[in-house]
């Protein structure tokens, strides 16, 4: 179940450009189709198992996944929780030196700069949350979507502390 969850969000992150595609060596995986998986050709189960196989797994849902291994979902939520927390925090920072390196600059721009700084970070704090709230709800209902949206999250905050501290 957990490597159909990733599917869904590693597809979806792909789509806004915050995740790279890979393509899994399984057999019943088409490539073609960024490693969905040929749900005619397998059972369920088998989906799940190889929906999404890589050396290099990307994103905060695979990372409390290899972390918590067989733990209780629990533990996957708290560790998801955690990530938030520390990402959010690291934006913040973030934001804030960029904020005071643009208070630095002697610039009849500079007042311009800082309102469109914190427009931009408003616009993120609502496409995030939309977004996010996309790839909860496209779970339909499973039992992963709170996971799947938390872990949305985690990687849009890392994506925007990363355009803020370039």
């Amino acid at each position: 179940m957990r490597k159909l969850i990733s599917v869904v969000a590693v597809a979806t992150s792909f789509a806004i450009g915050t995740a790279f595609a890979q393509v899994p060596a399984k057999p019943d995986v088409n490539p073609i189709t960024n490693g969905t998986v040929n749900v005619a050709a397998t059972s369920t189960t088998t989906a799940a198992k190889t929906a999404v196989t890589s050396d290099a797994r990307a994103g905060a849902l695979n990372e409390c996944y290899d972390t918590i291994g067989d733990q209780p979902r629990t533990v996957l939520q708290s560790c998801l929780e955690r990530k938030i927390r520390e990402a959010t925090s690291q934006m913040h920072i973030a934001y804030k030196k960029l904020e005071a390196k643009t208070k630095e600059i002697d610039s009849s721009a500079t007042a311009k700069a800082l309102t469109s700084l914190l427009a931009s970070q408003k616009a993120f704090e609502t496409f995030k949350d939309a977004q996010c709230q996309w790839e909860g709800d496209s779970m339909m209902g499973g039992s992963g979507s709170g996971d799947v949206l938390n872990a949305c999250k985690v990687d849009l905050i890392r994506w925007r502390t990363k355009k803020l501290s370039d």
